[in-house]
């Protein structure tokens, strides 16, 4: 498979834990900003459907992702869950944002959780959102490989750029990205010293997020990819759907990749 993966900050293990978690409290700032997710629910809940589950492991959650308005669009349609958020990392802020707050149905692991190999005590269906890039092809199938074997569904998201702005975008990605820190990050919590040190005094983090996001529009996997990881995994046990979904904007779409037990 010929793809571009370039490294990125986040995904090396000497990258200071401070600086990571930065970056994936700046990235669930931004995406529970709009309500783009919910052009996913009706695929989300076909698969919870074929599964017979109402639990959701969501892994490399970061700092947890879509699921604060996710969930709530979900039982809109009718279908409750219940959400294990998990990371190879966890954030331990996002920890104590969800051991504060009153939500039975969410919760964060404090154990370390390798998405190649899910522990069997995490039942329910798995869900991905903006990290499949993160991982080569050969781990990316390890990932699919594990929920087949294992009988569970599985539902990879991520945004890629849309036609004819596509290139366009990418080159304006690093410009939006350090406005994106310079305005909200007042707004971010936790509001700490070090979070404002390392965005306006010494700005690193915000020029690391501008390579880490260049680097993802790149890495992310095209339907053709997708299909070519799937290849090898095909069984008439199992069924696999790709394909594209609207961000509810002209710049993103979401790719998709779907698995269930027949």
């Amino acid at each position: 498979m010929k793809r571009i993966h370039l490294f990125e900050f986040t995904d090396q293990p000497w990258y200071p834990q401070v600086f990571r978690h930065m970056q994936t409290d700046y990235l669930q700032f931004v995406v529970t900003r709009g309500d783009g997710h919910a052009q996913l629910v009706p695929l989300l809940v076909n698969a919870l459907q074929h599964a017979g589950t109402h639990e959701v492991v969501d892994l490399c959650s970061g700092g947890t992702g879509p699921w604060e308005k996710l969930q709530p669009q979900l039982a809109k349609a009718g279908w409750r869950v219940r959400v294990k958020l998990t990371d190879q990392f966890p954030n331990p802020q996002a920890l104590e944002k969800w051991a504060e707050v009153e939500r039975a149905e969410i919760e964060y692991a404090a154990e370390p959780v390798d998405a190649l190999n899910v522990p069997p005590h995490l039942q329910g269906m798995r869900t991905l959102f903006e990290g499949f890039h993160h991982f080569t092809p050969e781990q990316a199938r390890q990932i699919l490989r594990d929920a087949q074997e294992k009988k569970a569904a599985i539902g990879i998201f991520e945004a890629s750029l849309k036609p004819p702005l596509d290139w366009l975008m990418l080159l304006l990605a690093p410009l939006s990205t350090l406005l994106g820190y310079a305005v909200m990050t007042p707004f971010i919590r936790p509001r700490k010293l070090w979070r404002f040190v390392w965005t306006y005094l010494l700005p690193f983090v915000p020029l690391a997020t501008c390579w880490d996001g260049m680097v993802s529009m790149l890495r992310v996997y095209s339907l053709e990819e997708q299909e070519e990881l799937l290849r090898p995994l095909q069984h008439p046990d199992y069924v696999w759907e790709t394909g594209k979904a609207s961000t509810g904007t002209p710049v993103f779409d979401y790719t998709y990749l779907i698995g269930y037990p027949r």
